[in-house]
């Protein structure tokens, strides 16, 4: 059997069949791996229009009134409409008070106006009169900064004097306040020795308050029947201190003079009360207690009121420089401000700089906006010319959202009712216009309506929430008939001059978008790139990752 097909293999016929064969298979091998490459369609990234609408179908229908109400709770403010009466479009019909939103929205507008104001200030560039007042607010803050620095050191130097000038009035008064003492003191002990030297309960009692008294006013301990010799001849206590704040005048040293000569005061007044006036004193004894007595009292009401007047002096002197110190910051800021502004000035604004600043007047008018469209909730307006039907408000009455208390019907003698998905009923709002087609008349006989009113409770069609909108012609036509089939186009959004793609040519993975980008011959790379608005035309907006002229892969088959 081998041999056979050894033959077999042997004869020229076969031997050329089999390398026909061979080649063939090779040939058709190569050809298929060579062709086997993706094909790509390329478009280019180019600057046009996205445009976003929704469009739905809808049907003409009588006009039917209009039910309108407020968004937020609030008081009823005024009411400019009743029943029966003509309204035209956009004009208030009921309003709720909005004292506050509208101060606010006041004042955002007045930041947005100065913020806009400074980036097209910024955007202009420095003037040479810029630069002039610029320096000239240098030579004036360089100036209030010299002002305030002599007026700090006036207010210190001041401040020094007079309160130097009372202590030296307190010192002063302390000096004659425990010299009055003292002799109040010896007057005492002449009548203590001439009616009360013995053993009674009263002698005892003013012997005590005596002994209290030298103490405190003069130093020496249990002096309560010491003479008038003796005492006379003391010199410590309050009245030691006194001296010692004479010979060191210091402002601690007067302090303690002045507590120490308070407290010794009103221990010789409390003595001097217990001395009792009685018959067996001499008129001349008891007028001369009552003298000290009167002394004694006058005394620390003085030396209370010493204390009173550098209290208070300390405290405006403290208020004053600080007043000064801050005035003094306030010309050191003020200063290294106009510095700044003047090397600002003369270096001219960077790119960065004016970008920054059309930021902040960007983000200045969208708080002014955002204010409006508060303020806007609280007034109702009407959506169009027409006739009020219903007016439930009341000035002064508070009415909860969402609660229809307006309705009205439009002069037009038909609308439009259409109900819109739940994914594209927030891109429409109250107010926005359509175009819309008849069916009867073609697509190129165009009416205009306006966005009426959308219901805020969906209604399931086929197991999708649509919401019930309605939409009002703005002219009257003869050609509109009730029942009519309308196809409604409502313009969301349009963006100009953007970079755009089809929208087939980005693909999503992961959360990430991406499109395919040719970079040579028929070679592609994958790129990320961010997108914007979504056109109903099949474009998308590129808002980053491509730039004009690149070439993408619109569509891809094969590999």
């Amino acid at each position: 059997m081998a041999n056979k097909l050894s033959l077999f293999f042997k004869k020229p016929v076969i031997i050329a069949l089999i390398i026909i064969i061979a080649v063939g298979a090779a040939g058709a091998f190569l050809y298929f791996r060579v062709n086997k490459k993706s094909i790509y369609s390329f478009i280019a990234v180019q600057r046009g229009e996205v445009v976003q609408e929704v469009s739905v179908t809808g049907r003409v229908k009588p006009a039917e009134s209009v039910d309108l109400a407020f968004e937020k709770t609030g008081r009823v403010f005024n009411v400019y409409y009743n029943v029966g009466q003509e309204v035209a479009e956009g004009q208030a019909v009921v309003a709720l008070e909005n004292g506050d939103i509208l101060a606010q929205f006041r004042q955002a507008e007045a930041s947005f106006e100065a913020a806009n104001a400074t980036y097209l200030q910024y955007k202009k560039g420095t003037r040479p009169e810029e630069i002039q007042a610029a320096e000239t607010a240098v030579s004036n803050a360089e100036r209030s900064l010299e002002n305030a620095e002599e007026n700090l050191t006036y207010t210190e130097n001041k401040a020094d004097s007079d309160l130097k000038e009372d202590y030296d009035s307190a010192l002063a008064a302390a000096q004659k306040s425990v010299a009055v003492a003292k002799t109040s003191l010896l007057t005492l002990t002449d009548i203590q020795y001439v009616h009360f030297n013995n053993t009674t309960q009263e002698s005892i009692i003013l012997k005590n308050a005596k002994a209290n008294a030298v103490l405190m006013l003069l130093g020496a301990p249990d002096a309560g029947l010491w003479t008038s010799e003796y005492i006379s001849k003391l010199s410590g206590g309050a009245f030691g201190r006194v001296q010692d704040a004479a010979s060191n005048p210091t402002y601690e040293n007067i302090d303690k003079a002045l507590s120490y000569t308070n407290t010794a005061l009103q221990y010789v007044r409390d003595a001097l009360n217990l001395v009792p006036v009685n018959d067996n004193l001499t008129s001349t004894e008891k007028t001369n207690l009552s003298t000290e007595k009167s002394n004694v009292n006058a005394e620390i009401i003085n030396i209370a009121a010493k204390q009173q007047a550098i209290s208070v002096q300390k405290a405006t002197n403290n208020n004053n420089i600080i007043t000064a110190q801050i005035s003094l910051t306030t010309a050191r800021n003020t200063l290294a401000s106009a510095k700044d502004n003047l090397a600002l000035k003369r270096a001219g604004y960077t790119k960065e700089q004016i970008a920054s600043q059309k930021a902040n007047a960007d983000s200045a008018k969208a708080n002014a906006e955002n204010l409006q469209s508060q303020l806007a909730k609280t007034i109702i307006k009407a959506p169009f010319t027409g006739i009020i039907i219903k007016q439930d408000a009341k000035i002064g009455e508070v009415v909860p959202a969402q609660t229809p208390i307006v309705s009205m019907i439009s002069e037009s003698k038909f609308e439009v009712e259409a109900n819109i998905p739940e994914v594209d009923i927030a891109k429409i709002k109250i107010g926005e216009t359509a175009m819309v087609t008849l069916d009867a008349y073609g697509e190129d006989v165009v009416f205009q309506v306006k966005v009426s009113e959308i219901d805020p409770a969906e209604t399931i069609i086929e197991d999708v929430p649509t919401y019930e909108t309605k939409l009002q012609f703005l002219q009257k036509d003869n050609r509109i008939k009730s029942g009519m089939t309308a196809n409604i186009d409502i313009l969301t959004d349009k963006k100009e001059n953007v970079l755009v793609v089809p929208n087939r040519a980005v693909t999503v993975k992961d959360g990430d978008k991406s499109v395919l980008v040719k970079i040579n011959n028929l070679e592609v790379e994958e790129r990320k790139v961010e997108t914007g608005l979504r056109g109903s035309d099949g474009n998308i907006e590129i808002l980053s990752g491509l730039k004009e002229g690149e070439e993408v892969v619109n569509f891809k088959e094969g590999e």
